[in-house]
């Protein structure tokens, strides 16, 4: 691990650093926002069905942010802590059993999400013709959805390390690497025929593949702590336990902004698709 990492999270000023560790972190946020906000814009101008298909993802996207959030708030917990205590073996199965557990994940909401598509959007309101649109849109967010997971799980671990500065400069690509994505995809642009609302999910999965390579290569390369350096399944079994004791309540508590969005949702569908 880099040693600069350690002293920065365990040396000086309790103030200035908070300020170095939150501010990049913000802008890591604004980037998550940006996603949606660019996928809104330029979806928006398809058409009222379009949009209202991907007014209907929101809710569903936003629930599985929560649960790979909350592992990673885990992570960062317990990566962070073992960092103070100087033990890097303690770290390395912190974070490949966080990443573990965010691969079960996917694996688990692909195979669901797959199959719940039409009973799930129908349970939310959404009319046949706007059906169409949420399938397209989903079938390939779901297929792509270790790129959304991974790194943020990754970066979670990279964070606990005291390094806020890389995952938000890599969201921060991805963001703007979405916007120039989208109008091309969706649109079309020269050789590219126009995919509509499937352009707008292939740009999101495409952006996300940056995060993810970067997310992978800090921590097997750069920190070197990707990897279980001798872990007993014993030892994995209770880093996993101590990662879900801290990720799953914090999970929960995020799932209910989504869950109150979809209730939302679900009530103003009533009304007709505009």
């Amino acid at each position: 691990m880099n040693k600069s990492n350690k002293y920065k999270m365990t040396h000086g000023p309790i103030g200035p650093l908070l300020v170095k560790m939150t501010l990049p972190m913000v802008f890591g946020i604004l980037g998550l926002t940006i996603f949606n906000l660019v996928d809104t814009y330029f979806v928006a101008q398809l058409g009222t069905e379009e949009l209202a298909a991907l007014s209907f993802t929101f809710p569903v996207v936003l629930v599985l942010n929560s649960l790979a959030l909350g592992i990673g708030v885990g992570a960062t917990t317990l990566v962070s802590r073992a960092v103070g205590e100087g033990d890097m073996h303690k770290v390395r199965i912190y974070n490949t059993g966080s990443l573990i557990l965010g691969v079960l994940l996917v694996i688990l909401v692909v195979t669901l999400g797959l199959l719940t598509i039409d009973p799930l959007f129908t349970l939310l309101g959404a009319s046949a013709s706007t059906l169409v649109h949420i399938r397209t849109y989903m079938r390939i967010w779901y297929l792509g959805v270790a790129f959304v997971v991974i790194p943020m799980i990754g970066n979670s671990s990279i964070r606990g390390l005291g390094d806020t500065k890389t995952p938000s400069i890599v969201m921060t690509v991805a963001a703007v690497s979405n916007m120039i994505l989208d109008p091309i995809l969706i649109f079309g642009w020269g050789p590219i025929e126009p995919m509509g609302v499937a352009g707008a999910a292939l740009a999101t999965v495409f952006a996300r593949m940056t995060t993810f390579t970067v997310a992978i290569y800090v921590l097997k390369y750069r920190e070197k702590i990707l990897g279980f350096d001798g872990a007993s399944v014993k030892e994995l079994l209770a880093a996993w336990k101590e990662i879900l004791a801290i990720g799953v309540p914090n999970a929960l508590t995020r799932m209910l902004i989504p869950i109150g969005a979809g209730i939302m949702t679900g009530l103003v569908a009533a009304y007709g698709t505009h």
